[in-house]
């Protein structure tokens, strides 16, 4: 899937993102062969995974980083973009015309997703699958605030999306910080939510005045994004 390009605007100024999408059955495309877009330390890192579970991910991960990366860029040779990872475990790009610009991704149940943005805009996504099995046993891990147990308390959202949503906003804010869910789930909460359109919502964090969120529920799955509470996108991520 070719990535989706998403205009930024902070106040006066204007900037560009790539979205990018990878499904599980396109690893089977000779395009998507390790060697067709891993560099020679991913390579090396990719062999080292024992579990076939944990090499999915990191091709899924690497391959809509990359391909992201690659639309900014304008970058065909995906082998020229390595993908690091930070103390955190954060994706760090390098590329010799990288100039700051910096990857978010996540992947879940065969789909991985990436977003490419300027760096001085810090963004995170975060993608799940949340079954409702899990919904309950994840909400009580939450730590909510009283406008989240507010919302949920409503029932405009049914129990599993809802969990999917306050989860995603959480590592999404968690990741543009560059620190993950290394710290109380509640310090990562939302102070506000608002339907932002349908199957869709927009929230403000409780203790980060100066980021907001953006979810979306599609498919048994919910995408969110934390970006800069004054930054508009052009248009939604298509995740799929």
């Amino acid at each position: 899937m070719k990535p989706q390009a998403i205009a930024l605007r902070h106040g006066d100024e204007r900037r560009q993102a790539y979205f990018a999408v990878v499904e599980e059955i396109e690893l089977n495309a000779n395009e998507a062969l390790p060697q067709s877009f891993l560099s020679e330390s991913e390579l090396a890192r990719f062999g080292a995974l024992r579990f076939a579970a944990k090499q999915q991910g990191f091709l899924l991960g690497r391959l809509a980083a990359k391909r992201a990366l690659g639309a900014l860029l304008a970058e065909p040779d995906l082998r020229r973009i390595e993908i690091r990872s930070g103390a955190y475990g954060q994706p760090l790009a390098q590329h010799p015309r990288s100039n700051g610009l910096e990857v978010t991704l996540s992947h879940s149940h065969g789909l991985a997703v990436a977003l490419a943005y300027p760096g001085e805009w810090p963004m995170g996504v975060d993608l799940e699958t949340v079954a409702a099995t899990s919904a309950a046993t994840l909400l009580g891990d939450l730590q909510m605030t009283t406008a989240e147990q507010a919302w949920l308390a409503a029932g405009a959202v049914n129990e599993v999306t809802a969990c999917g949503v306050l989860w995603t906003a959480r590592e999404a804010l968690g990741k543009s910080m560059k620190i993950g869910l290394n710290c109380p789930l509640g310090i990562l909460a939302l102070g506000r939510i608002e339907v932002a359109g349908a199957s869709a919502w927009a929230g403000l964090y409780a203790n980060f005045p100066q980021s907001r969120c953006l979810s979306q529920a599609l498919d048994g799955r919910v995408l969110s994004i934390a970006m800069p509470v004054e930054m508009e996108l052009g248009c939604w991520p298509q995740p799929g």
